[in-house]
């Protein structure tokens, strides 16, 4: 049941980016916008601008489980949302956690790429990562995201959403297949929920729209797991935190780089 005196607090499981335009320090501020407070533990340090990624400083893998003891020790965890893993470290911290409160609920955002290209996620972090995907009760994939991981490509608004069905169907969750990397004609930006074999497309609003907003992922995974953590539906949930997210973004702000940086 849901306590409506007080905000579900979400645990933000990610990477720590300095600018504070993506990893956990956006997931707090998306949480909080949509009614919850974060928790957070980084899942390493991302050295990175808004515009460039340098490389991954790996946490110890006992620091990352201390700290996820003191946040389940001090609050009762309402959802975990898991962001960019990164390492075997990471992704065996987080699995180990799962796998001792089995029945807080999982939002993932299968971060696996920067903008930039370079990859976040280690090869010897792949097998605790799976098991990481096939815990989670809701998945949020963009395109390319969705293509690598069910190793083919999307051809067509209506193949992106028999991904979505055959992805929700192998990790056995919920998708919201985002449609920022939309690449057909009236389609950007419209995004695909996939849950209980129902399909509902959410449109964006008409308000301001930026494809080089940064953080809008981390953003949208975090808002989402704050609305389920209040009690909405997965539909409802994804609806508001889209809602969110579109107002953060018609707030934000360039850097000095140029990249649009949210703001709410």
């Amino acid at each position: 049941m849901v306590n409506r005196k007080y905000p579900p607090v979400i645990l933000a499981f990610g990477g720590y980016d300095p600018t504070g335009g993506a990893g956990v320090l956006m997931d707090a501020v998306a949480i909080r916008a949509a009614g919850g407070h974060a928790a957070a533990v980084p899942s390493c340090l991302a050295i990175q601008s808004t515009s460039s990624f340098d490389r991954m400083v790996p946490l110890p893998r006992a620091a990352m489980d201390s700290a996820l003891d003191c946040a389940v020790k001090s609050f009762r965890i309402m959802a975990v949302k898991i962001g960019m893993v990164g390492t075997r470290a990471a992704a065996e911290s987080i699995h180990n956690f799962l796998f001792r409160f089995p029945e807080i609920p999982v939002v993932l955002d299968p971060v696996l790429r920067s903008s930039t290209g370079a990859p976040l996620l280690a090869a010897a972090a792949l097998p605790a990562f799976r098991k990481v995907l096939c815990r989670a009760d809701l998945i949020t994939p963009n395109l390319p995201e969705i293509e690598k991981i069910l190793d083919r490509k999307v051809g067509s608004f209506g193949e992106a959403i028999v991904a979505a069905r055959d992805l929700s169907v192998a990790a056995g969750a919920a998708v919201v297949l985002k449609g920022g990397h939309f690449p057909w004609k009236g389609k950007r930006g419209i995004d695909i929920v996939f849950e209980k074999r129902r399909v509902t497309p959410l449109a964006p609003g008409a308000g301001l729209r930026r494809a080089d907003a940064h953080g809008t992922g981390c953003a949208l995974a975090s808002a989402i797991a704050a609305r389920l953590a209040a009690g909405d539906p997965v539909v409802e949930a994804a609806r508001t935190a889209k809602a969110l997210v579109e107002g953060m973004i018609a707030s934000g702000f360039p850097s000095a780089e140029g990249r649009w940086t949210l703001f709410g």
